[in-house]
């Protein structure tokens, strides 16, 4: 996010959050904590104290990309040429699901029909699949891996993610 995004939204730049944060000792701060001080001494919005916090922990060392606070998360996105209920009957229904998906055990938890499969991922991991139509015969996957125990797991995710979906655009049901 740019410099000018965020004075535009928050008032302030990331080098001036960063100070506000650095005269706070906001880097002996757990996340919370941090997100609790943008809310209540600067009056920053939710979604805005989280970008803040978040990038202040990265810029500080004391987080890395893609660490959360369960984990490590990653997430990979594909717009394919299927309707919305094909895309989700291919991922929600376990037989046409084995067809694409990659190894690995997956354990269905919840669904919403043509919004969102959700369940566990190989060992511990979570697996957050999300649909939205694009169009009349488009629509867009969106897979989140998260409660990855380390950071180089991310990166074989997104590729093992990205060859699923790319297999999944090819199947014809």
């Amino acid at each position: 996010m740019s410099d000018s995004a965020v004075a535009a939204k928050t008032g302030k730049n990331w080098a001036g959050w960063f100070a506000v944060l650095d005269a706070a000792s906001a880097a002996k701060l757990d996340h919370r904590a941090i997100a609790a001080l943008l809310a209540e001494k600067q009056g920053v919005p939710n979604w805005w104290r989280q970008m803040i916090a978040v990038e202040y922990e990265r810029a500080r060392g004391l987080r890395s990309r893609h660490e959360t606070a369960g984990g490590y998360s990653v997430a990979i996105a594909k717009t394919v040429a299927m309707r919305l209920p094909d895309l989700f009957a291919a991922t929600a229904d376990a037989k046409k699901r084995r067809q694409w998906f990659p190894q690995g055990v997956f354990s269905l938890s919840s669904l919403t029909k043509d919004k969102y499969v959700r369940g566990s991922w190989k060992t511990g991991a979570r697996l957050d699949i999300g649909f939205c139509a694009k169009g009349k015969d488009k629509a867009q996957i969106a897979v989140q891996v998260s409660k990855l125990a380390e950071q180089t797991d991310v990166e074989r995710e997104r590729a093992t993610w990205k060859a699923a979906l790319s297999k999944l655009q090819e199947q014809v049901w």
